[in-house]
């Protein structure tokens, strides 16, 4: 071993063995009653020995303390934000639902403003319209599907047709079946139809019928 590293150790030794008796150096100074000759290194390490193990316990105490402290609140913060994500998406949620409802009611509202403002419809019409209304999703009737079916003209179809998509109470596909054009029901055209046949049932449940006399 060489005489630097040999010097370097015992500086570090001197170093730790000073610091060590420093708190009971330091302490004793302010007692000089305790402080005797003979004993004096003992009193101190003694002292310094208490010193340093109530600063032991007293940093592991602070540490603890802070670590309980900081998971405390670590656990709050995790919570407080998982509620605020919960109740971001409550709110995201009722305004969706919200948002969606109002738009559901307006264009429910403008239909039924467009079926209000709708002309008086022939008794051809209505036939035309109950002729699509029993259509499978996603059919179409030609005029001289429909003519056959009503046994009408196919001039008499054909002009109601053109009135009744005047109206937008049908739309023209061109070319749906054999190279003539093919008809279905728009929304408005089944919310007409709706309201005609509720209209009905009122009528038919307010009609009072005939009861016969007890002889």
């Amino acid at each position: 071993m060489s005489a630097d590293l040999q010097s370097a150790l015992i500086d570090i030794a001197l170093w730790l063995y000073r610091g060590f008796f420093l708190p009971g150096d330091q302490l004793l100074s302010q007692f000089p009653g305790l402080y005797f000759a003979s004993h004096g290194r003992v009193v101190s390490g003694l002292v310094s020995a208490a010193i340093w193990l109530a600063a032991i316990v007293l940093v592991v105490m602070l540490y603890r303390f802070v670590r309980d402290v900081d998971r405390a609140l670590t656990a709050y913060i995790v919570r407080l934000s998982e509620e605020l994500q919960r109740a971001v998406r409550v709110v995201a949620r009722r305004v969706s639902i919200a948002l969606r409802a109002y738009a559901l009611e307006r264009e429910a509202r403008l239909v039924r403003t467009e079926v209000s403002e709708q002309p008086a419809l022939s008794g051809v019409q209505l036939e035309i319209l109950q002729a699509h209304a029993m259509l499978p999703p996603a059919h179409l009737l030609t005029p001289h599907e429909i003519a056959n079916a009503l046994e009408m003209r196919l001039f008499d179809v054909e002009r109601a047709l053109g009135a009744l998509r005047k109206l937008s109470l049908v739309e023209r596909t061109f070319g749906a079946g054999d190279g003539e054009d093919g008809y279905r029901l728009t929304k408005a055209g089944a919310v007409l139809l709706a309201a005609c046949g509720r209209a009905q049932s009122v009528k038919e449940s307010k009609r009072i019928e005939p009861t016969l006399g007890s002889i």
